[in-house]
C-alpha cells in the first residue's frame, strides 16, 4: 500500500488540472466572443457618427443656402 499511496493525490491533482485547463478555455471562448461583440459594436458606432456627420453637414448647407437666398434679394423699382 505503502508504494501505491501516491497515486491518489497525484490523479486528483491530474484531475484538478485538467479542470482548471478547461476554465481556462472556455474563459478564452468568452473572451473571443466578447471581442467579436465589442468590435461589432465599434464598427456599428462608427458608422451612426459617420452617418449623423452627413446628415448635419447636409442640413448646415440648407440652412447657409436659405440664409443667402434670403439676404440676397434686391428689390428693384
Amino acid at each position: 500500500m505503502a508504494a501505491t499511496s501516491w497515486m491518489g493525490p497525484r490523479l486528483s491533482g491530474r484531475a484538478a488540472r485538467a479542470v482548471l485547463r478547461e476554465h481556462r478555455r472556455a474563459n478564452a471562448r468568452k473572451r473571443g466572443w466578447s471581442r467579436d461583440i465589442a468590435r461589432l459594436m465599434l464598427v456599428a458606432s462608427v458608422l451612426v457618427l459617420g452617418v449623423l456627420a452627413v446628415e448635419i453637414g447636409r442640413k448646415a448647407v440648407t440652412i447657409l443656402g436659405h440664409s443667402a437666398a434670403q439676404h440676397s434679394v434686391e428689390i428693384v423699382g
